[in-house]
């Protein structure tokens, strides 16, 4: 092997080396990178959980069950004092989620029909709310404030045979099966609750 054999070896063993440590070097960077990214990603999802709106709920409803309020009040967390008011929506949820999911008998309503009513004790009646009474308008409100709504009975679905009256007994210690949806500066938060219902009596 002459000189110049001996040094073009000797570059070439250098480039390998030099390779492999580049590569060796890229897949660290990389699943460094990779770990940043988990970190971050793991941080952000804490922060957005430590920020879950913390909601206390009352329904009150009169004597003869005829009318009823619900009082939205947003207790914290502190966390959410610098985002000034946030964005909440209130709706209702069907007594059961798997309403609607059996298959369709001839002539029965349709699992879009069964999911559509309100399956539970009480609509909205305040102004703002839909078609169904199942939700309403959004409300912008701050830590320690509240907001109410008024609430009406339901009736049973058109296809039902279930009298008005047996349909307000089966339900009359049901609670309020609430969801609220909360926004504030990008993030949002669905938070599911439920309101057992206090009767005002005359005193």
């Amino acid at each position: 092997m002459t000189t110049t054999d001996t040094i073009a070896a000797l570059a070439l063993a250098v480039a390998v080396v030099a390779a492999v440590a580049a590569l060796g070097s890229w897949r660290a960077a990389r699943n460094a990178n990779g770990a940043a990214q988990t970190l971050s990603r793991i941080e952000q999802q804490r922060l957005h959980a430590d920020l879950t709106p913390h909601f206390r709920c009352t329904v009150v409803a009169n004597e003869a069950r005829s009318t009823a309020m619900l009082r939205v009040h947003l207790e914290g967390p502190p966390g959410l004092l610098s985002h000034g008011t946030i964005e909440i929506t209130a709706s209702l949820r069907n007594d059961n989620p798997h309403r609607g999911d059996g298959p369709q008998l001839a002539g029965a309503p349709t699992p879009e029909e069964v999911r559509a009513h309100i399956w539970g004790p009480w609509k909205f009646s305040a102004d703002g709310r839909d078609d169904t009474g199942r939700t309403v308008a959004p409300q912008q409100l701050a830590i320690g404030e509240w907001t109410r709504y008024g609430l009406t009975p339901t009736t049973p679905p058109s296809w039902s045979t279930t009298t008005t009256d047996v349909w307000h007994r089966d339900y009359a210690n049901e609670p309020v099966r609430l969801s609220i949806t909360a926004r504030s500066k990008g993030s949002d938060w669905t938070v599911p609750l439920e309101v057992p219902v206090t009767i005002e009596t005359d005193s």
